[in-house]
């Protein structure tokens, strides 16, 4: 309405500025015909009578036309004007118009242009057309001007442009009306629809949206409703895809990392955070680089991003002490999208290799002095020393020796075997830890080994749940530790209760144990020092480690270097 407004301004305006034009040239064409037919010969001079009833003559037209009327003659002059007396004038020859009139170059002239008198304080809407002589030859003897103030056409104007707002008003009041009216009737509908939209956008699927009228919200209604059924299906299968493939991947032993093309991290599951000791927390959201500062991982997974193939390499981490094969695997066909780690532990295999190796070592090391003895004393017998009976008895008393102390050893290992597989379990009955504990002692006691054994038991007797035979080796095994270590000093044995246990305690005063052996005491073969020949096997602490375990106990050392060591296990109370 506004446009077609200004249009309508526009457009009435040149309207009638157009037709006030028109009625002013039909009103000079009045005054030349009129002045034509008094038959007055312009610029032929008029008598002061006659010049008189001329001017009167024109103000009297321009009092009928409601205009300024003035006759200009064929030299430019002002022959007569119904506002102003002609000698106030100038020549009228310096406008074009007239100049065009006079010179018969147009048969009217019609515009918009100053007053006769040449100021600028008012333009005004002018008709000029030419005066013919009604004798003779009937030229051109002057031109006939009628003009009207551009003022005066303004009020005129305003008065249909206020119509033309009005208008506009009501109509746009009618609009905004009707326009009111028919939103009432569909919003309903049309919230019902938002709301439902919104709720689906909270995650709220199971709404359904209900059109309040049967328009074309009605349609759209049906649609989201279809689409949250179809949303909430698929949201459905995706939940329980993702809840198996999450169990799969916390319940893998192999750590699983998926790593983007932008070296960021965006899954990570269990065994890889325990595997490379990062929080998923902190590493997934973050770079490679940043979350692991492993070079060796961090270079597997850029190789394969640059190449888009699969790369593998094993890989040690020392912080954590892990052996690790890395597999680095393309996703999307071609390395762009990303890769999958897969994290294998190798740390158990590597460690059961260790131990065997060491173990084929120590049983190696352990059997080659007996077997390097026993051999030099057959040969030393094959080369004559059978025919000397003395040495002969001493050389088979040695060879006795040696064959006990390496079937001692087959026999603590056999025995080892069947604890670590669980094949030879311990009966566990109730009995007398005091009375045990003090049979073990008495027997070392008597002994001349410069040790003097002590044990403080308990004022009641302590009763316990175990294998007397299992019992009595571990006790016989730290009291033959404890004696190996301690030259010249004391050995005291002591039992304390606990809640649900009896912890036997075994100190010595010996030389104690450098700590960086203690990780290892109770490994097998492992002996604290190597060039001592004590004759020991270095299984025994080894044997008591399972058969305590075996008890549902726990064995421990305590320490302190040159001033003895204490060994402690704790078993069932009854």
């Amino acid at each position: 309405m506004g446009i077609v407004s200004l249009y309508l301004v526009s457009f009435v305006r040149d309207t009638y500025v157009a037709n006030l034009q028109a009625s002013l040239d039909k009103q000079a064409r009045f005054v030349s015909d009129s002045v034509s037919e008094k038959g007055a010969i312009i610029p032929i001079a008029f008598t002061e009578q006659a010049e008189v009833e001329f001017q009167a003559f024109i103000s009297s037209i321009g009092q009928i036309t409601s205009a300024r009327v003035t006759v200009i003659g064929a030299d430019g002059r002002v022959i007569a004007d119904s506002l102003q007396s002609p000698s106030q004038l100038p020549s009228q020859l310096g406008r074009s118009e007239v100049r065009a009139v006079l010179s018969q170059d147009s048969a009217s002239s019609v515009g918009i242009g100053s007053p006769l008198d040449g100021s600028f304080a008012e333009e005004m809407l002018y008709a000029v057309v030419p005066i013919t002589s009604s004798v003779g030859t009937g030229g051109v003897v002057g031109a006939a001007r009628v003009a009207v103030p551009s003022s005066q056409v303004q009020p005129d104007v305003n008065r249909i442009i206020v119509s033309i707002a009005v208008a506009a008003v009501l109509v746009g009041l009618l609009s905004v009306g009707a326009g009111y009216f028919l939103f009432r009737h569909t919003s309903r509908s049309v919230r019902a629809v938002a709301e439902g939209a919104n709720r689906f956008a909270q995650g709220d699927l199971g709404h359904r949206v209900a059109a309040a009228s049967s328009d074309e919200t009605q349609e759209l209604a049906v649609a989201f409703n279809s689409m949250a059924d179809t949303i909430r299906s698929m949201l459905s299968d995706m939940s329980a895809e993702s809840s198996k493939l999450t169990a799969m991947l916390d319940t893998m032993e192999d750590g699983v990392m998926v790593i983007e093309a932008d070296g960021r991290i965006t899954l990570m599951n269990s065994a890889a955070e325990w595997m490379l000791g990062v929080g998923a927390g902190d590493a997934v959201g973050a770079r490679l680089v940043e979350a692991l500062r492993d070079h060796e991982i961090q270079q597997v997974a850029a190789l394969s991003l640059s190449s888009g193939r699969l790369q593998q390499a094993e890989v040690e981490l020392l912080t954590q002490r892990r052996f690790l094969n890395a597999i680095a695997t393309p996703l999307g066909g071609g390395g762009t999208s990303g890769i999958l780690l897969t994290l294998h532990d190798l740390t158990a295999d590597r460690q059961v290799e260790n131990t065997l190796r060491e173990f084929v070592t120590n049983v190696s090391h352990e059997l080659r002095s007996p077997l390097a003895s026993v051999k030099a004393m057959v040969e030393t017998l094959d080369d004559g020393a059978l025919e000397d009976g003395r040495a002969a008895r001493d050389f088979l008393s040695r060879i006795n020796r040696e064959v006990d102390r390496m079937n001692a050893m087959v026999e603590d290992l056999l025995e080892l075997s069947r604890l670590e597989s669980g094949q030879q379990l311990p009966s566990l009955t109730p009995l007398n830890l005091s009375e045990l504990v003090s049979e073990v002692v008495s027997e070392y006691r008597d002994r001349e080994n410069g040790v003097d054994f002590r044990a403080f038991l308990p004022q009641s007797p302590a009763i316990a749940l175990g294998d007397y035979g299992k019992l009595r080796q571990v006790l016989v095994n730290l009291l033959d530790n404890a004696l190996k270590n301690t030259e010249a000093g004391s050995v005291e044995v002591s039992i304390e209760a606990g809640e649900g246990m009896h912890f036997v305690r075994v100190r010595d005063t010996g030389a104690g144990i450098a700590h960086e052996h203690l990780p290892h005491v109770f490994e097998r073969f492992y002996k604290v020092d190597r060039a001592r020949r004590d004759g020991g096997s270095g299984l025994g602490l080894a044997i008591v480690r399972q058969i305590v375990q075996a008890h549902g106990g726990e064995v421990r050392v305590e320490t302190e270097e040159g001033r003895g060591s204490t060994f402690s296990f704790s078993v069932l109370r009854h």
